[in-house]
């Protein structure tokens, strides 16, 4: 009985060793979700600080290539090409900040009011600011082409005949 005793002392003793250890490094896991609005934005945040940063990223840079090719040749014209400046700014400035936050560990809260503000400013500039101006571009274009028909007449319509000479 001795031995036993002895035996379950240490387990006992290796035990709370255990809980010990790992109830301090894990204490910053138990936290309430407002608290993470304090807390700076670092390593510690293993599970949300790197998938953070990653996609921030990649964001950045694929809003640099989408841009990039969206714009080429006569599709960076008029309307829609200042929609898609419009596009590359807010994503520039939303992403880079938080790649900007993550860098210099800021708070939590920074980079969820910045990604917040960006995807509202985005969803308007798509769904609210240019869509009446696409609308009212492709109206004009339609004035003018039906002008250029009108103004050609009807004799632009009719192949001329082939002469023989």
């Amino acid at each position: 009985m001795l031995l036993m005793v002895a035996y379950s002392l240490t387990q006992t003793c290796t035990l709370l060793c255990w809980v010990d250890r790992n109830l301090v490094s894990e204490d910053k896991m138990f936290r309430w979700p407002w608290e993470y609005l304090f807390t700076v934005l670092n390593a510690d945040l293993g599970t949300f600080y790197t998938p953070f940063w990653i996609a921030n990223l990649v964001l950045f840079l694929a809003t640099i290539v989408v841009y990039s090719y969206a714009t080429r040749g006569d599709r960076a014209r008029g309307v829609l090409g200042d929609e898609w400046e419009y596009i590359l700014w807010i994503s520039l400035g939303t992403f880079g900040m938080n790649l900007v936050y993550a860098a210099f560990q800021w708070y939590g809260l920074f980079p969820i009011a910045t990604t917040l503000v960006g995807l509202l400013a985005l969803r308007d500039t798509v769904s609210k600011r240019f869509p009446p101006l696409l609308a009212a571009e492709a109206e004009h274009a339609a004035l003018l082409r039906t002008r250029r028909q009108v103004a050609d007449g009807v004799e632009a319509t009719i192949r001329p005949a082939k002469r023989r000479g």
